[in-house]
């Protein structure tokens, strides 16, 4: 129907702010919230600090890992332009509702000197994608180490959900469905070489570097213990950001602390307090990108 197009993406938006209301007001009840209070007046800004420069540095990292796959494809990015289009959608990400429209905005403006837009989008999709799946293979390495780690076994149900995915993945890349069959090839073409490998791989693992390092400068800030946890338990908590149903993962993350974290011993009051302060990092962490591309001229 005609009205349906022009409608669909506020309904969205209004799902992701609903959701995220919905999830913020539940643990909102379940936190102690004197308990809760007394962590944030103790929270120590320098640890705070060097969470924040983490999203800078994600920023540089996602745009360069763009910009290779983008030359693979045949899609050439200048380094500077890959740098502040990523910097932005990375800062939309985290303000606005489903936590994609960045990502939109990114493949729309990447579209102009290449025509059409289904090359571009793809280019952004096998980005995520090698991103995704760089993700997957640390939070297993995690869960391989659970045991020596925490000396409990680890959840089989995390093990269902990760290799459910990735099982997903590789079925997918070796026998694609019609309608993602020049996704999979893009990806081929971007992972043909050895020398492909080793850059996206640096990259991702650097870029999930930055994310763990934030989380555990985040927990240090207000005076939580995370240690061994950051390997294991973060990267198994940050699967779940992969849904586009929030407002910059608000809500759903929290969430998912509380049920990662308490493996681990912690209170649902921990999980929250140590999610909240990652999330705020990275927020500020991300507006400096958003207020250059406006000042720039670029947003005209």
């Amino acid at each position: 129907m005609p009205g349906q197009a022009t409608t669909r993406p506020w309904l969205k938006s209004a799902r992701a702010v609903l959701v995220t209301g919905l999830l913020m007001a539940a643990l909102w009840g379940l936190v102690d919230r004197d308990q809760l209070a007394t962590l944030w007046a103790g929270l120590d800004a320098r640890w705070w600090a060097l969470a924040v420069l983490m999203l800078p540095a994600q920023m540089v990292l996602g745009g360069l890992r763009w910009r290779r796959v983008a030359a693979d494809l045949d899609l050439p990015l200048p380094r500077r332009h890959a740098l502040q289009e990523y910097g932005l959608s990375m800062a939309l990400n985290q303000l606005m509702p489903g936590g994609m429209a960045g990502d939109a905005v990114r493949v729309w403006r990447h579209r102009c000197g290449h025509g059409a837009l289904g090359a571009p989008l793809r280019a952004a999709l096998v980005e995520r994608v090698i991103g995704h799946v760089a993700h997957l293979v640390v939070t297993l390495i995690g869960l391989a180490l659970w045991p020596w780690v925490h000396q409990r076994s680890s959840p089989v149900w995390a093990w269902v959900v990760v290799l459910g995915i990735l099982g997903v993945v590789i079925f997918i890349g070796l026998r694609p469905m019609p309608g993602l069959r020049a996704l999979t090839q893009d990806a081929r073409v971007a992972l043909s070489r050895p020398s492909q490998w080793f850059t996206h791989g640096f990259f991702s693992a650097a870029l999930l570097a930055t994310i763990l390092i934030g989380f555990y400068a985040c927990a240090r800030a207000i005076g939580l213990h995370l240690g061994w946890g950051t390997l294991t338990a973060v990267p198994l908590m940050m699967l779940v950001l992969v849904l586009p149903v929030s407002i910059g993962g608000w809500g759903l993350r929290e969430l998912s602390s509380v049920l990662v974290f308490s493996l681990l011993g912690w209170s649902t009051t921990d999980a929250v307090a140590v999610s909240a302060a990652y999330g705020m990092s990275c927020l500020v962490g991300a507006l400096p990108a958003a207020i250059f591309w406006f000042k720039s001229g670029e947003a005209r």
